[in-house]
């Protein structure tokens, strides 16, 4: 009976050390790529893009990018996202079409959501923006001097309070009293 408890003993403890022994192996097979694997989507272009945007919007709100660094690189990264999906659009629409179509699978559609979303965004930051004489619509909606050359972007004083007017105001900021148009 003991040598049967003591053989049960030495097997359950093979079966341990080889569960524990089997993952450091590893086995070096399986990490290897086939042809039919999809790519890393981080490797594609598209991935590339998609991934600098996310990075730049986690950025401006961990505060590591300023609102004008964040616009330059938005707006770079958002049209290299636009040419890379335009170009997976035109490579997947050019084998569908046929010889008729195939010149007017590159021309952006008209009725494009992505391009209406942009053209509505830059319309709404040119209606709201804040103008320097000098440089035009600065990226600081509550600026009082321009970024770029210093000049001041008020249009003068409260009559009531004398504090200093955005152009464009309706009201001053301060005391609030309607400013005269």
């Amino acid at each position: 009976m003991m040598l049967l408890e003591s053989v049960a003993a030495v097997l359950i403890g093979l079966a341990v050390i080889a569960l524990i022994i089997s993952p450091l192996a590893g086995r070096q097979s399986a990490a290897v790529p086939t042809v039919d694997d999809p790519e890393d989507l981080d490797e594609t272009p598209k991935g590339v893009a998609l991934a600098a945007l996310r990075e730049i919007e986690f950025d401006r709100a961990t505060g590591k990018l300023s609102d004008e660094d964040y616009a330059a690189l938005k707006t770079k990264y958002t049209a290299e996202a636009l040419a890379v999906l335009r170009n997976e659009e035109a490579a997947a629409a050019a084998p569908a079409a046929g010889p008729a179509e195939s010149g007017s699978s590159t021309a952006p559609a008209q009725d494009d959501p992505v391009e209406a979303l942009v053209a509505e965004r830059l319309r709404l930051l040119q209606v709201g923006a804040v103008r320097c004489p000098t440089c035009g619509p600065r990226p600081e909606g509550d600026a009082l001097f321009c970024s770029s050359c210093g000049r001041s972007l008020t249009v003068g004083g409260c009559a009531e309070c004398g504090a200093p007017l955005i152009p464009g105001s309706r009201f001053c900021e301060n005391c609030g009293v309607a400013v005269a148009r």
